[in-house]
Order: structure tokens, then C-alpha cells, then sequence
């Protein structure tokens, strides 16, 4: 446990709480949701289609300033999806954060790729764009097809930073380097829908990002995700 002291202490600073449990989101339902499910299951539409699965796409494609959002089954389900749709194939490797929830891990792991990790800064608890351009830097070389890990002879297809807790990495600067690199970005937005970055909302940076409507979420639809597209 002391070896990640500083990073509970970060969070306790943060959240301006020096003891005690720090409890990440209790769901509000105040305003017309059981009008709405109602209306929902009178309809018939439950599943997967349906005005209300369509008008939540709109919605949430307007306030992330995305040009499009499509919603699927989970967060890890959106990263899957943008990850393949990025073209991660099987033993690329991804680079992402130690600081996260597994699900980042795992939908690398889905497209049969190898997660390598990076490490964050203190203060955001994010993708350091400082330890991402040392680690390039020193241990990969550019190829005609891309951006491949010296050590492994794997190509680094991608890059997934992640904003925890909702608090934006320092995602211009991973972005530029990305692009240096010509490694695709692929944006995890799922604790952040509501969190800007120099006005800009998060997931929005590269061409694809992922959001989470799980139960402990900003805005929650019992579970479900989405992808946000430029």
C-alpha cells in the first residue's frame, strides 16, 4: 500500500478529504425518469432502438460538440469497438495508463492486443504526455507502416488515455504526440462527460473517444456506453 501512498493522498487533496471512504458517484434520479421509463416500456421499444435511444444520441452528440454519437451495451463494449475501429489487430500493442479501471485493459485485450503502460502525472492522474514521449522516444522506432516497440518488434497501433475520475490528462499534448508518431487516439472519456479541456470537451480530441452511462457515472442509463466521432 505505501508505494501508491502519493496517489490516495492526491486524491484525498483533490476531493478536499483527508479521512474516510471517497465514495466516486450516488445516481439522482429528480427530475422525469420514471415518466420517461414509463413511457419507454408502454412503447415497446426496451432494447436497443427506439425515439429515446435516438433523441440520447442527439443529445449527447450536442453537448460533447461530437459530430456523431452512437450508443452500445457498455463503456468497455465502446472501447472494443473503437479500438477495432482504428484498426487494432491482434499482437499490436496499445499504450495506455496503469491508473485505471480494468475495463481499459480489457477491451485491448479483446482485440487480441497487448496493453503497455505509461505512467500518469501527479497531478492530473493521467496520461503524462512527458513519460510518453521519453518512453517513443527511447524504446521504438518508425517503420513505413507505423510506430513498432523496439523490444517486442510489435507495432503500436494506439493510444488510450483515460481521464480519472473525470479530471482531463493533458490531452493536447498526447494528441500532438500521437500524431508524431502516427500512433491512432482513441480517447477514454468514460468517468468524464462533462469535463472540458480548454473548452473543448473530453473525447472529443481525436477522432474517436468512448463515454460510460454505467450506474456510477455522471449521467447513467442503468449501464450502456457510447462513441463519440469527429
Amino acid at each position: 500500500m505505501a508505494k501508491y501512498q502519493f496517489i490516495i493522498d492526491k486524491i484525498r487533496e483533490i476531493f478536499h478529504q483527508p479521512e474516510g471512504q471517497i465514495y466516486l458517484h450516488k445516481p439522482l434520479f429528480i427530475g422525469n425518469e420514471k415518466k420517461y421509463l414509463e413511457e419507454c416500456i408502454d412503447s415497446t421499444f426496451v432494447s436497443s432502438v427506439g425515439k429515446f435511444v435516438d433523441l440520447f444520441e442527439e443529445k449527447i452528440a450536442e453537448y460533447t460538440g461530437a459530430r456523431k454519437a452512437v450508443v452500445c451495451v457498455s463503456g468497455t463494449n465502446a472501447l472494443h469497438i473503437a479500438l477495432k475501429l482504428v484498426g487494432v489487430e491482434q499482437q499490436d500493442e496499445v499504450i495506455t495508463q496503469p491508473l485505471t479501471f480494468i475495463a481499459t485493459a480489457n477491451a485491448i485485450s479483446y482485440c487480441g492486443a497487448i496493453p503497455v503502460f505509461v505512467d500518469v502525472d501527479k497531478d492530473t492522474m493521467g496520461l503524462s504526455p512527458q513519460s510518453l514521449e521519453a518512453f517513443l522516444t527511447k524504446e521504438t522506432e518508425m517503420k513505413a507502416d507505423g510506430c513498432y516497440n523496439k523490444s517486442t518488434g510489435k507495432r503500436i497501433k494506439a493510444c488510450v488515455p483515460m481521464h480519472t475520475f473525470g479530471h482531463p490528462c493533458r490531452i493536447d499534448e498526447i494528441a500532438d504526440i500521437c500524431n508524431k508518431y502516427k500512433i491512432e487516439l482513441v480517447e477514454d472519456a468514460a468517468e468524464s462527460i462533462g469535463s472540458y479541456y480548454k473548452g473543448q470537451h473530453t473525447g472529443t480530441f481525436g477522432k474517436i473517444g468512448i463515454l460510460s452511462f454505467n450506474g456510477n457515472k455522471i449521467i447513467t442509463a442503468g449501464g450502456g456506453g457510447g462513441v463519440v466521432v469527429q
